[in-house]
């Protein structure tokens, strides 16, 4: 097994998305031990930087076979003695406070499943958009994530292979965005990148619009 680092630019993972498709099925696998998406100051833990990573955790979803594990770095800070930014998680004497990217690391862990199903789409005019779906085989719920990075909302025309078109499904669906790409959490602040959740009852087609700058998880009860 292989130990791949990398503290990149947001716009890094977006441009690597196909960076694991590509590797050798018959050589070593890999553990991402150490990675980030640094923003422009390189101190941040932007909305934009936690999309940049979701958008790689799909693909370290799709390719599950090769990518055994994935570890964000660093994970814990204490505030007023870091001598590494950004981090995951910062805290004091008495509080923590949690990121826009801890969020994202939260609902992939949270929505992680076990079984990976061939998901395809055509984004159109996006330029900024990822998609991942698994099933977790204990509760056999499907999870769908979709990660929109641009700048606008984008509609999504969605079909859930395998079941009849009039069956209705519950499904929690989970939504993570922010006033704009450059939105952070701040200390002491109530955090305006913050995961909110919603049920609803969805058919196997079913049109979503996805928010600007936002990660959703459709947890799909069957």
């Amino acid at each position: 097994m292989v130990d791949e680092h990398y503290y990149v630019s947001p716009q890094w993972f977006w441009d690597n998305l196909d960076r694991y498709d590509r590797y050798d099925r018959n050589g070593a696998k890999v553990y991402v031990g150490e990675y980030a998406a640094h923003d422009r100051d390189r101190r941040r833990n932007t909305l934009r930087s936690a999309l940049a990573e979701a958008a790689g955790l799909t693909s370290f979803e799709r390719n599950g076979d090769l990518v055994h594990f994935a570890s964000y770095a660093p994970l814990l800070a204490r505030r007023g003695h870091t001598q590494w930014h950004p981090d995951l998680i910062y805290f004091n004497g008495t509080e923590v406070f949690l990121t826009a990217n801890y969020y994202v690391q939260q609902l992939f862990g949270q929505n992680s499943g076990d079984r990976y199903l061939e998901t395809t789409f055509d984004a159109g005019n996006a330029k900024k958009l990822a998609a991942s779906s698994v099933i977790d085989s204990k509760s056999g719920d499907l999870i769908v994530k979709i990660v929109n990075g641009d700048e606008e909302p984008v509609e999504i025309a969605i079909r859930l292979a395998g079941f009849a078109s009039d069956v209705a499904m519950k499904a929690v669906r989970t939504v993570l965005t922010g006033p704009d790409a450059d939105a952070t959490n701040k200390d002491g602040e109530p955090p305006v990148v913050k995961p909110a959740s919603s049920t609803e009852t969805i058919r196997p087609s079913f049109v979503y619009t996805a928010p600007a700058h936002s990660l959703t998880v459709f947890r799909i009860h069957r």
